[in-house]
């Protein structure tokens, strides 16, 4: 099995070191800014087999993935988001050929806590908080595009899962470093999302409140769910790729993609 990794950067490491656990015979990198990658262009790698990996910043997708279905690759991942905007991204679905296989990792949808969190009934209210200790932003994306998109693809998840849709989003507070979002579903979930990049150490609580119970998930005690128990840990990203040799597609980026440009677009308008 050959794979290929366009983008040699922070995650695109991350990519590289994982699929150690694969039976990948060859690995390809294609970086014109990292010197130990095998290639600089896309251009220049002359087959088109195997499983490729884009890890670029997100303002290159659109470019990447269009040259990519020229060039005749079938099986792309592209790192979340799709494209920075939703124009962009309802674009390149619509130039997708047919027998292209195109895998969004939205990681924490493969998260085993968010899954099982997925099988609870009678939700009623959720409520997420995304704590970043200031680091890792992309100069190219804004907090909602590289943080509030994991807790956004969490709730479209939560909201699938209860055979829901949403309804309605306000963003109530937004800066540079915090963001405050909440709304309703069309069949009354109420929710509650507060990311920030400005918290002394990294956290991640998510909290569902059902008719008869709470159910409430800790980063800092991630094999365990009050009032559910342990849960069996594995490599989120392991999963994604998994999913993406097996071409198993989750069937959610537009619906994530659409509320996030929504909040994208009130983040934006929030101060003026």
């Amino acid at each position: 099995m050959k794979c290929v990794i366009v983008g040699l950067g922070y995650f695109g490491k991350i990519i590289q070191s994982k699929l150690k656990e694969f039976p990948v015979d060859e690995l390809i990198t294609i970086d014109p800014f990292n010197p130990t990658s095998d290639f600089k262009n896309i251009s220049d790698v002359e087959n088109v087999d195997g499983y490729w990996f884009v890890t670029t910043p997100a303002s290159t997708h659109h470019t990447i993935l269009l040259e990519l279905f020229q060039k005749g690759v079938k099986n792309i991942w592209v790192e979340k988001p799709i494209c920075n905007t939703l124009d962009d991204t309802l674009d390149i679905f619509s130039k997708k050929p047919d027998d292209v296989f195109l895998y969004c990792d939205f990681t924490w949808l493969q998260h085993e806590a968010i899954k099982r969190l997925g099988d609870v009934s009678d939700i009623k209210h959720i409520e997420m908080k995304w704590m970043n200790d200031g680091s890792m932003i992309p100069k190219d994306v804004n907090i909602v595009t590289d943080l509030a998109v994991h807790p956004i693809s969490i709730l479209t998840f939560l909201l699938i899962k209860s055979k829901d849709i949403l309804e309605k989003i306000n963003v109530t507070y937004a800066n540079d470093m915090s963001v405050l979002i909440n709304g309703f579903s069309k069949n009354g979930i109420t929710f509650n999302i507060e990311v920030s990049n400005s918290s002394s150490i990294k956290t991640r609580n998510i909290s569902v409140y059902c008719v008869d119970d709470v159910y409430r998930w800790f980063s800092e005690d991630p094999d365990h769910i009050e009032n559910l128990g342990l849960i069996k840990s594995k490599d989120a990203i392991v999963s994604n790729i998994q999913l993406f040799f097996s071409k198993n597609s989750l069937g959610y980026p537009l619906d994530i993609a659409r509320t996030l440009e929504t909040v994208n677009e009130l983040f934006t308008n929030f101060n003026k």
